[in-house]
């Protein structure tokens, strides 16, 4: 055994100048996941004392501290390759085995500062850490070890109590070949009981080592194979009689005096961690997260994983390792990872409480004033009693907040029954709720009934007109009988998604049932006068949809005279002199054209020569060449619905014919 005493120094400056401290915030009550920003899990240790967790991240080096809801309030980086944590007795420092840096360092538990490195030696890897009866107790590799002289991995502890800091190793001695032949994990009993044990992850040896180390003496108890191999992680349990243990496939209970085989939890999935809280309550961690009474058969409570992964579509899992209760309390921490290395922080507050199922059931719809009977019922992986008491409300027009119709009791097989006759209609809720004890969380369920309402009338005027630009269209609504509300709403939403339906009027109505708005129209437009109903009438609406012309002019110039051919008037051009249209249109958001159409007069009918789109505003000249003699006619106008008019927010609108005639 190597007995060398060694001094304090503190980590080099890329470690003292790498820590991070943010604010702090309250911890959340309700069940909390957060994404940390770690790429591994080495360890999760939780202080109570001041609502804190820790996680080590191995492959970046570094640890983050979080408030119970997964906040991060600091961060301290360059710990290469940092693994094992734990708290001081005091629960000042917090202590992190750092297996590349071959050492041991101590941080301020509160920020993640004031460094302090503890050297191990050149050849000692740190992995685990506890702290027991005053000493810091560590498991290691130690690569730098005769390759014949048997296995690599040990355990040491690391003394602070004194002047100077003392490393003491190897502690387990089995001969030429030890017990490990890598670092193994270690777990501690709770309070100072002075136990630890040993597991070996990565070995199918599924053997567990317990050790007396009270008074800060080292000695091994026992030694055996209890799980099926590849044991991904241990616990003691609070009175430090049994260890609990977990392979991938089973969780074993055993005697901690002689690791003989005590009992056993069911597993669903595969396991990864395992934690057994003050209680004594036991917690398993994999692809769902399952907590059992002690020596339970069947979980208490259960928690499905969600699937976080962008790329994979596996669900989360519980990180090796990394689940954990809190001291004396009642929450349950994990991280989770996924397929993409990201990381959650998950906090679930009543792990310890089953979760009872509430389910009503009952009809969809009903009638006014006539009785609706709901039936339920309230079950739990610990079963409640008959008797238990579950509290009706009834939420409806009337009652808004809810009225309260008393308490329910359920039977032996949890079912319950009720009747109720509102004289409300519309949505009618049921609210039922169970208020949970200490054993049992909260829970409610709800039940809608549509209850029928009696129709009333709701007319509206000018629905079909056509307004022009700009004009004032007056809507007149009548609403029939009601039973209470007789207030009602003109809406108008104008064409096209620049404008929002907008709110003319609410109003209550004369006696006579009438209500009226006027609007300015400048689009096609839907009016909607809305009758929101009441506790006994239904709910209507009714719309009318009014065009609405644009505002368009077409005239002519360059004409050298104005003379009748018949009785229609026609402007006479030159043949050399083109004929000029000045063409104006209101504008719209959409690059607005408009279309214009020329037509010549051949064998008694009107032919068209030519159509086309132009801007709103816009000069268009006419040639004569080729055309004297002949009577022409002219028009401009907007076309809705058409691709080349740049949008459908009006009527289609045509101004009048104009004519003309070209002469020599």
């Amino acid at each position: 055994m190597l007995n060398r005493r060694i001094g304090a120094a503190t980590v080099v400056a890329a470690l003292a100048g790498s820590t991070a401290l943010a604010a702090g915030a309250t911890p959340a009550l309700a069940d909390s996941g957060k994404a940390l920003p770690i790429k591994s899990v080495g360890d999760l240790v939780v202080d109570s004392a001041r609502q804190r967790v820790f996680v080590s991240d191995p492959t970046s080096g570094k640890i983050v501290e979080t408030t119970y809801d997964g906040t991060v309030v600091a961060t301290a980086s360059g710990l290469p390759r940092v693994a094992g944590l734990a708290l001081s007795a005091g629960g000042d420092k917090l202590y992190g085995a750092l297996e590349s840096g071959r050492a041991i360092v101590a941080l301020s538990a509160a920020t993640l500062t004031e460094p302090v490195r503890y050297d191990l030696g050149a050849s000692v890897y740190p992995l685990s850490l506890e702290s027991v009866a005053g000493k810091l107790w560590f498991s290691y590799d130690n690569f730098g070890r005769d390759p014949f002289a048997g296995s690599d991995g040990n355990i040491g502890s690391l003394d602070l109590s004194g002047a100077e800091p003392v490393v003491e190793l190897p502690l387990d001695s089995t001969g030429a070949y030890g017990l490990w032949s890598g670092a193994p994990q270690l777990t501690s009993a709770p309070g100072d009981g002075g136990l630890l044990a040993a597991f070996d992850p990565g070995t199918s040896s599924g053997r567990v080592a317990v050790y007396n180390v009270s008074g800060g003496t080292f000695t091994r108890t026992g030694a055996k194979q209890v799980t099926g191999g590849y044991t991904r992680d241990a616990a003691f349990t609070p009175d430090a009689t049994q260890v609990v243990a977990a392979d991938a496939n089973a969780v074993t209970v055993a005697d901690s005096t002689n690791l003989e085989p005590a009992g056993s939890y069911p597993v669903d999935g595969w396991v990864r961690a395992v934690a057994v809280a003050s209680d004594g309550t036991v917690a398993t961690g994999g692809t769902s997260v399952r907590v059992f009474a002690p020596g339970g058969t069947a979980p208490i409570r259960g928690y499905a994983l969600p699937h976080t992964d962008p790329i994979s579509t596996g669900y989360d899992e519980v990180a090796e390792r990394a689940l954990a209760w809190e001291p004396d309390g009642n929450r349950l921490f994990t991280v989770t990872e996924n397929y993409s290395e990201i990381h959650y922080l998950r906090v679930f507050t009543e792990p310890k409480k089953s979760l009872p199922v509430l389910k009503l059931s009952g009809p969809a719809s009903a009638t006014r004033a006539r009785p609706i009977t709901i039936t339920g019922t309230l079950t739990a992986s610990l079963p409640l009693p008959a008797g238990t008491p579950v509290a009706v409300t009834r939420t409806d027009l009337e009652y808004p907040s809810g009225k309260s119709l008393g308490t329910r009791t359920i039977a032996a097989n949890g079912s319950f029954s009720f009747t109720d006759t509102t004289s409300a209609g519309g949505k009618v809720t049921y609210r039922v709720s169970y208020a949970g004890d200490e054993k049992h969380s909260a829970a409610t369920a709800t039940r809608s009934v549509a209850v029928s309402r009696t129709a009333t009338t709701l007319s509206l005027t000018n629905n079909g007109k056509v307004y022009g630009y700009g004009k004032t269209g007056t809507f007149a609504a009548r609403l029939g009988a009601t039973y209470k509300n007789r207030t009602v709403e003109i809406w108008a939403d104008p064409s096209g998604g620049d404008q929002k339906r907008r709110l003319l009027k609410r109003a209550v109505v004369s006696r006579a049932g009438s209500v009226s708005a006027s609007i300015r129209l400048t689009r096609d437009t839907t009016v909607s006068a809305v009758f929101a109903g009441d506790a006994r009438t239904a709910p209507k609406t009714v719309s009318a949809i009014v065009g609405t012309n644009v505002s368009v002019s077409l005239k002519l110039s360059k004409y050298y005279k104005t003379s009748k051919i018949g009785s229609t008037k026609y402007r006479y051009y030159h043949v050399k002199t083109k004929a000029k249209f000045n063409v104006k249109m209101t504008a719209a958001p959409n690059a607005r054209k408009a279309h214009v159409s020329v037509q010549f007069y051949f064998q008694g009918k009107w032919r068209t020569w030519g159509n086309g789109y132009f801007p709103v505003k816009a000069s268009i000249y006419l040639s004569g060449a080729g055309w004297q003699g002949y009577k022409m006619r002219v028009r401009t106008g907007y076309v809705k619905g058409s691709s080349n008019s740049g949008d459908s927010l009006n009527t289609t609108t045509w101004t009048s014919y104009q004519y003309l005639y070209f002469t020599k």
